[in-house]
C-alpha cells in the first residue's frame, strides 16, 4: 500500500512541476558602477524554473528608440510566445533578459551627451548580475543576444565587439544607417534620434566608426563568430529592408555566417512580434552544446 502510495505521489509531483507557469519580473534592476546608479529590466523566467537547478541558456534583447524594455511583454507578447516554443520543444527552457537602453542611446557609452555608459552596463554589470543572481548559464554557447531597429543596431554592436561572448545574434529591423558616411549632416528632426548617444549637432565620423558596417571589417577571425540572423519587414516604411540586404552583404564578405528572412509588415509590433519565433529559435541552436562555466 505504501509503494502504491509513493508512485501515485510521484506522478501527482511530475505535472504539478511542469505546470510551474512562467515568471515576468517587469522592475528588476541590476547595479551598475558603469552607469552610476542601477540599471533597469525586465526579466523572464521560463515555466519550471523552481524545480531545477540546471544552469539555463539567456538571451539578451534590446528595445528600439523611444521606447521601453516592457514592451517586449506588453507588445511584443515575449511570454506568450517563450511559453508555446518551450512547451513544443522548439526552444529549451531559457531566461530572456531585457535591459532599459534608454529613448535614444544606440547602446553606446556617452557619458558626456546624457546617456551615461549604456553600453558597458549592458555588456558587463547587467550580466555578471544576471549570472550571480538566477541560474544562467556562463558560457559562450549559453548567450545570445537579439533586438529591434535601435536594439538591432546594438544587439550587432555587441556581439561584433565581443564575439568571444556571444554565440549568435539578431536584429529585426536593424537600424544601421549604412549610407551614413563622415560627411553625413542631418536635420534637427533626425539629429533627435541620436543625440543621446551622437552629440548634437551630429558627430557623423563617430556613428561610422561606432556602425555594425565599420566593426563588421575589423572582426578577428581567429576565434569563433557568432552567427547573425537578420528579419525585415517588406513594407519598412523606413526602408530597412535595404538596409538588411546592404548589411547582409558585408557580413557575407567578411566571412561572418549570416542567414536573413523577409516578412510581411511595416516597422511595428505586428512585424516583430510576428518574427520573434524564428528569432528565438535561430538565437538557440547553440544552447545544445553542453554549458562550460
Amino acid at each position: 500500500m505504501r509503494a502504491l502510495l509513493a508512485v501515485l505521489l510521484a506522478l501527482v509531483a511530475v505535472p504539478a512541476l511542469a505546470a510551474q507557469p512562467s515568471q515576468i519580473l517587469r522592475t528588476a534592476e541590476a547595479p551598475s558602477p558603469a552607469l552610476g546608479h542601477p540599471l533597469g529590466f525586465v526579466l523572464y523566467l521560463p515555466p519550471g524554473y523552481d524545480g531545477t537547478q540546471a544552469r539555463l541558456p539567456v538571451i539578451y534583447l534590446l528595445h528600439g528608440a523611444q521606447a521601453s524594455a516592457i514592451d517586449w511583454v506588453d507588445q511584443g507578447h515575449l511570454r506568450e510566445i517563450a511559453d508555446r516554443l518551450i512547451a513544443s520543444h522548439r526552444l529549451p527552457p531559457t531566461i530572456i533578459v531585457m535591459p532599459e537602453g534608454g529613448p535614444n542611446s544606440w547602446y553606446m557609452d556617452a557619458p558626456g551627451d546624457g546617456s551615461g555608459n549604456v553600453a558597458t552596463a549592458i555588456e558587463q554589470d547587467l550580466p555578471a548580475y544576471v549570472e550571480r543572481t538566477w541560474r544562467a548559464r556562463t558560457d559562450r554557447r549559453g548567450r545570445a543576444i537579439a533586438g529591434y531597429s535601435m536594439g538591432g543596431y546594438g544587439a550587432l554592436r555587441f556581439a561584433l565587439m565581443a564575439p568571444e561572448r556571444y554565440a549568435a545574434a539578431a536584429a529585426m529591423s536593424g537600424a544601421f544607417w549604412t549610407q551614413v558616411t563622415p560627411e553625413t549632416r542631418f536635420d534637427d528632426r533626425i539629429q533627435h534620434i541620436f543625440e543621446g548617444a551622437f552629440g548634437r549637432p551630429f558627430d557623423a565620423r563617430r556613428f561610422v566608426a561606432a556602425n555594425p558596417m565599420t566593426l563588421a571589417g575589423s572582426v578577428s577571425h581567429d576565434g569563433a563568430m557568432p552567427a547573425i540572423y537578420l528579419t525585415c519587414g517588406r513594407g519598412d516604411r523606413y526602408h530597412l529592408d535595404q538596409e538588411q540586404a546592404t548589411m547582409a552583404r558585408r557580413l557575407a564578405a567578411m566571412r561572418i555566417p549570416v542567414e536573413t528572412a523577409l516578412t510581411p509588415g511595416d516597422h511595428d509590433w505586428e512585424t516583430w512580434s510576428g518574427a520573434l519565433p524564428a528569432v528565438l529559435q535561430f538565437l538557440a541552436r547553440p544552447f545544445a552544446a553542453a554549458p562550460k562555466s
